[in-house]
């Protein structure tokens, strides 16, 4: 029991959020099936002791996410009448209880109690990931990547299928979707370029010499060969896909992983490659985010919104956070707010189900409190980006999963990612491999600090005993 929870839960889990939580509200029962799922993996690895002692920032990224449980628990809670009246937003309420003379009840700071439930429902998928990979064996983590990687490629060949049938395409699993477009096991195009994004790393990751000895090893031309295919299909899917985001973001994401495979076989990046890698990062992450908001004629080519009612939907969103501070509207909110601040003459007959801004939405629904809950979020990566990238050779994982997280970042200032389940789990895998407790089961090419420790001890040992001979 304890070999298949270390070893095949965590790939198996997250295939699952992959294939089944590509939407964000389409999929509400594919959603549910992956919470109670998710529910049965925290309650199997916790009761079983599978959980092995946390390091410090494994169990602050554990905090993280308690503390958004928090913040979601405190906006059901039932507050008085004079309390609620006082919260911004409320007078609709409280002006129809008075005209039917009723007295006002007890209610909570969410504006949609059921919205609410559901956005900390969502939490279970990320955090049962998350555990699932602390409880794992490198080997566990390591089939996790295999299952993303492949999970990607399969992406790209449903799409392409998707493509060449057309908008009557068969093969599109969700009835509102970007018909016509490549957006494979997704709702979203922009959703698929996003996890094509993140595999990217990973698959540099993969391509490290599984030795301490790269030079002795004679599997390292095979395996290059096969992850360079593996990347070059990927970067491919990126530009079919037709993201505008996920077009800019692909060149720093290239860059991101050559020092990956870089100072995984050197230990050392080279400076050229680090300033060119840091500028096109700078560049391409502003331009993904003015491309699908100024240009008109390739936002409408590339994104899955009208880029004017994407701008609109941004500055009207974030007109509506600064009437509802300092604790917003309440999570899952956002389809009951956004229409009342909407300007009828510049509506549109698209359907917003969310902002197309994760930041600013976060700021409608969660006020104050979600903003620093987010920048609490980005410190708390930026130290660990720091952290995994000054280590020893070694570590591939984690600086591919620091990559990820930061990609995902970058992507939800124009969109949505984390909303949905499969984007969530991949974030979860990516921010676990950086913080992850060191397993006593790690395949060859994954030599941890303990290992090294081990190794340096027993070497010791032997000095001491032949200095005595």
């Amino acid at each position: 029991m304890s070999r298949a929870i270390s070893r095949y839960l965590a790939p198996i889990y997250l295939t699952l959020c992959l294939l089944l939580g590509g939407a964000s509200a389409a999929g509400f029962l594919a959603n549910c099936a992956l919470q109670l799922i998710g529910l049965l993996c925290i309650l199997t690895v916790v009761l079983s002791g599978s959980l092995p002692v946390l390091p410090r920032p494994a169990r602050l990224l554990l905090c993280l996410f308690g503390a958004a449980a928090a913040l979601l628990l405190f906006e059901l809670l039932p507050l008085p009448p004079f309390l609620w009246q006082l919260l911004p937003g409320r007078g609709v309420e409280a002006q129809g209880y008075a005209l039917l003379g009723m007295s006002a009840p007890w209610l909570p700071v969410t504006l949609s109690p059921d919205g609410t439930l559901s956005a900390l429902a969502s939490l279970i998928p990320p955090v049962a990931m998350i555990l699932l990979v602390y409880a794992s064996s490198g080997y566990g983590r390591l089939f996790s990547v295999y299952a993303l990687v492949a999970i990607a490629i399969l992406s790209i060949l449903l799409g392409l299928f998707q493509r060449m049938q057309g908008p009557d395409s068969p093969y599109y699993i969700y009835e509102v979707t970007n018909l016509g477009g490549v957006v494979g096991f997704f709702a979203n195009r922009n959703h698929l370029a996003t996890l094509l994004l993140t595999t990217l790393p990973f698959v540099s990751a993969l391509a490290v010499s599984p030795k301490r000895n790269a030079k002795q090893d004679e599997s390292k031309v095979g395996r290059l060969m096969i992850t360079c295919c593996m990347g070059l299909l990927i970067a491919v899917g990126i530009l079919v896909v037709k993201s505008a985001a996920g077009w800019m973001l692909l060149p720093p994401t290239l860059f991101a992983g050559v020092a990956i495979f870089l100072r995984g076989e050197s230990g050392v990046v080279p400076r050229p490659v680090l300033q060119i890698g840091t500028l096109l990062c700078v560049v391409c992450v502003i331009a993904s985010i003015a491309v699908p908001i100024k240009s008109n004629d390739l936002g409408d080519k590339l994104s899955g919104i009208d880029p004017h009612m994407r701008n609109q939907s941004i500055r009207t969103t974030a007109a509506a956070s600064l009437h509802y501070l300092p604790f917003g509207s309440g999570g899952g909110t956002f389809t009951r707010v956004y229409p009342e601040y909407e300007n009828a003459e510049n509506a549109s007959l698209e359907y917003l189900n969310h902002a197309h801004d994760d930041y600013v939405e976060v700021a409608l629904e969660h006020g104050l409190p979600g903003i620093a809950l987010i920048v609490a979020a980005f410190i708390f990566w930026l130290t660990l980006v720091r952290q995994v990238w000054a280590r020893e050779r070694g570590d591939a994982l984690a600086r591919a999963g620091s990559i990820a997280v930061g990609l995902i970042f970058a992507h939800s200032i124009v969109d949505y990612p984390l909303r949905t389940a499969a984007i969530a789990a991949v974030a979860a895998l990516a921010a676990s491999l950086m913080v992850a407790p060191e397993s006593a089961e790690m395949p060859n090419w994954q030599s941890t600090r303990r290992q090294r420790r081990k190794r340096g001890k027993s070497a010791r040992t032997i000095d001491i005993s032949v200095t005595n001979r």
